[in-house]
């Protein structure tokens, strides 16, 4: 089995909504700094506006072209390093994107179970890519907004003080306003996002689930009644969608209006100050030419305050998921050594609640180093959570398992379950080809590595013990051939078979085979069973399954009933006893017969 994923680079005390880009301060800072260049280079093309109108005022017409050259180098010299610190900028949170997401991922996959069975997929898909977008672009355009307006405040209202301050106070005097406004609209924008990314996620796991459920929809002629549904997860997406979109929409025009206030305060109170030459005409063009610099931060003002707002609400969920433990802790313990031989596993006590119910009570039973191990009952009886909790998949009490003497709870997860090759019944495979799903049981992705698996004589080894044989015969590509989404393409026995190659692959000192040949028919197990059994040297088997007949020449059988082991011994020895297992043989035996007289059940 692969190793555990690993986990989020930076601990839960490090995170914040800016500590991705904390990686990346020199780039952050080499943009700052031609922000700040900028904003310098703009103010020479005010000045220059200025001289020009006095130059042209006063007839002194061999300054004008000069004074224009200057403003066109000005004006570049503005537009390069702005550029440039737009692509630093948007680059590194392009990058801490990047990191974010993957850190996100990684953490997704060590934690266990029980956190998926509790957030649907599609919730959890809206959360690794919307609202990552969504924190990137706080991160890039609110820390270039962020610093250009405080910039462009800092050094245009120097400028305007040093032509007039009266005329500067009364033009800026709608801007405070601009603050108050934002901060309140800022926090409606904020309930909305979170509020909008949450119907987003609702609306992606009832898609996910749709799609997923394709043929049972078909099957059931649900899609009328699906469509609905999904119409109605559309709607409050639109409504919640439009609730926000109109509180954005108000903020702009209210600081859009506030400036265009600013600007015509200056021209009326800067053209009194003209007529009262207390101010020269150039002056008022050079002044006005720094307003109009302050009115797009102005309105970008609104604008990123909706952005970090928006920011901050996906964080928050990002921040939930990133801040969620496992509730199995990895072992700090040596991994298990290197033997040649197959483990021994003891369960001592084991017992296992879930919400208050026991799951598994007073488990105790040993596996002997290359034995087979069936393990029967009823359903419900305990059988997958016993094999869950030898893979820890379940979180288990300290001392309550112990392989070759070691406690699990010791292990390091990637070694313990690198030990074990595991083959669920419900045989989940990848989009890929046969041959890749097998290879994945020996740590090998098709992505990374680049191999073509159908070549490798081990996939082949597999595939054989697995009785594929036949099926990729009469497959045109073989193992090269692609199963499609969830092994669509393939049946549900050609399925579970690919998934027990995939156990088997590793050739792992544990196998542990959970009804994995349930849509198997009865020869192809027969078969399969025969091949495990030439196989099974140096192995220690644990073998679960519903069919009497697949268990009966295990060394030892273990009948649960109710999260117990109520029976256990040979075949010979629990028929003798007319106990559960005598009844489950009894009720398979009748059922066969009638199947072969073909009387009706």
């Amino acid at each position: 089995m692969p190793s555990a994923a690993k986990t989020s680079s930076l601990a839960p005390d490090q995170m914040g909504a800016w500590s991705y880009l904390a990686r990346y301060r020199p780039a952050i800072a080499y943009g700052v700094v031609m922000l700040i260049a900028t904003n310098g280079f703009f103010l020479g093309i005010p000045v220059t506006t200025g001289l020009v109108v006095e130059a042209i005022k006063a007839a002194d017409y061999s300054r004008v072209l000069p004074l224009c050259l200057w403003m066109a180098g000005f004006a570049l010299a503005t537009a390069i390093t702005r550029i440039i610190s737009r692509i630093t900028i948007f680059n590194a949170a392009r990058a801490a994107e990047y990191d974010l997401r993957s850190d996100l991922f990684g953490h997704l996959l060590s934690l266990d179970a029980s956190y998926h069975r509790q957030h649907p997929t599609g919730e959890t898909m809206s959360r690794i890519t919307s609202d990552v977008q969504t924190v990137r672009a706080m991160w890039g355009a609110g820390i270039l907004n962020l610093a250009n307006t405080a910039f462009a405040f800092a050094t245009v209202l120097v400028m305007m003080f040093r032509i007039d301050p009266v005329l500067t106070l009364a033009a800026i005097a709608p801007y405070p306003l601009i603050y108050v406004i934002g901060q309140l609209m800022g926090k409606h924008i904020y309930r909305g996002s979170q509020a909008v990314q949450a119907q987003m996620g609702a609306l992606s796991a009832r898609l996910q689930e749709d799609l997923g459920g394709i043929a049972i929809i078909k099957s059931y002629t649900l899609e009328p009644i699906r469509r609905a549904g999904f119409t109605e997860a559309s709607q409050k997406v639109l409504t919640t969608n439009m609730s926000l979109a109109r509180t954005r929409l108000l903020l702009e025009p209210n600081l859009r209006a506030l400036a265009s206030a600013g600007v015509i305060i200056a021209l009326w109170v800067g053209g009194i100050a003209v007529v009262h030459k207390r101010i020269a005409m150039g002056d008022l063009f050079e002044f006005n030419g720094y307003l109009a610099r302050l009115v797009w931060p102005t309105l970008a003002l609104g604008w990123m305050i909706s952005l970090l707002q928006r920011g901050r609400g996906s964080w928050s969920r990002l921040e939930t998921v990133l801040r969620t433990k496992s509730h199995i802790v990895d072992g700090a313990g040596p991994p298990l050594e290197a033997r040649a031989t197959a483990p021994d596993v003891v369960t001592k006590d084991l017992t296992i609640t879930v919400d208050n119910r026991a799951l598994l009570s007073d488990i105790n039973m040993k596996l002997a180093s290359g034995s087979i191990t069936a393990l029967v009952g009823p359903t419900g009886g305990g059988k997958s959570t016993l094999v869950d909790a030898m893979l820890r998949l379940v979180e288990v009490p300290p001392g309550t398992i112990t392989i070759n003497g070691r406690d699990v709870t010791d292990l390091p997860l990637a070694s313990l379950r690198g030990a074990i090759g595991y083959s669920p019944q419900d045989a989940f495979l990848f989009s890929m080809s046969i041959a890749d799903n097998i290879a994945m049981g020996l740590g090998e992705d098709r992505d990374s590595d680049g191999h073509d698996h159908a070549l490798d004589p081990r996939v082949i080894a597999a595939a054989e013990t697995a009785g594929l044989r036949n099926d990729l015969a009469r497959m045109p590509d073989g193992l090269r051939t692609i199963v499609g989404e969830r092994g669509i393409t393939l049946s549900g026995g050609q399925r579970q078979r690919v998934a027990l190659a995939r156990a088997l692959v590793g050739q792992p000192l544990m196998l542990i085979l959970d009804d994995s040949l349930s849509s198997v028919d009865a020869e192809t197990e027969r078969a399969i069973l025969a091949n495990l059994r030439e196989t099974r040297v140096g192995r220690t088997v644990v073998l679960v399954s519903h069919r009497v007949a697949a268990v009966k020449d295990a060394d030892q059988i273990l009948v649960l009933d109710g999260g117990r082991i109520v029976e256990r011994g040979t075949h010979t020895q629990l028929l003798s006893t007319a106990g559960v297992y005598a009844g489950l043989y009894q009720s398979q035996l009748d059922t066969d017969t009638l199947r072969d007289t073909g009387a009706p059940p």
